[in-house]
């Protein structure tokens, strides 16, 4: 029923093998070994490319694999994909809306803490709006503090003082209101 469209069918075989390449990125990142995290991410994406499988499977093996080499200190590849990321996210037609908080996020994260600020800037004045568009105070009031600091920080680092204090002013705000509450996830640190 494929054949004339074959390049647009999808590979069973190639969705499950990625899809347990993911699984294993996954296995292997909390055992802590991003090294076999980074090397079963990317199966899982190539894979899904492969196999046709669809940009939102292209963009969730992505976006892990982009996350693990960031913390391996892989910068240059981090941001590019990252950048693939964001553009696969809108290809998929809603099968990834979901990643592009998280992945705004990170990658907000990436270029503060490898001191890449006026561009972190703009990255984080996209993710604020996706966070409040999601109502993230609503699910993680202290994760977003969290983040609005490191926006804060980068601001300050590109030369945007009144901003800043601005930014820093909206969390502080945020913690005063729910003194001893922690962030519903811990982010983790790029190496700088």
């Amino acid at each position: 029923a494929c054949l004339p469209l074959l390049a647009s069918c999808t590979n069973p075989i190639n969705a499950y093998t990625g899809s347990r390449y993911y699984e294993a990125g996954g296995e292997a990142e909390r055992a802590g070994d991003l090294q076999l995290a980074r090397q079963n991410f990317h199966r899982a994406y190539r894979n899904a490319q492969i196999g046709n499988v669809g940009p939102a499977a292209e963009a969730y093996a992505m976006y892990e694999w982009s996350r693990v080499t960031g913390y391996l200190g892989m910068h240059a590849e981090s941001e590019k994909g990252f950048s693939d990321v964001l553009e696969l996210i809108p290809k998929a037609k809603g099968g990834a809306d979901k990643l592009l908080a998280p992945a705004l996020s990170e990658y907000a994260r990436l270029l503060h803490d490898t001191g890449q600020h006026a561009t972190a800037v703009t990255i984080y004045e996209k993710t604020v709006a996706e966070l409040e568009r999601i109502e993230i105070l609503t699910i993680d009031p202290m994760g977003f503090a969290a983040l609005l600091d490191d926006y804060a920080g980068s601001l300050s680092a590109a030369g945007f003082s009144q901003r800043s204090t601005e930014v820093t002013t909206r969390s502080t705000s945020i913690k005063e209101t729910r003194k001893g509450a922690r962030p519903a996830f811990e982010a983790r640190r790029y190496k700088a």
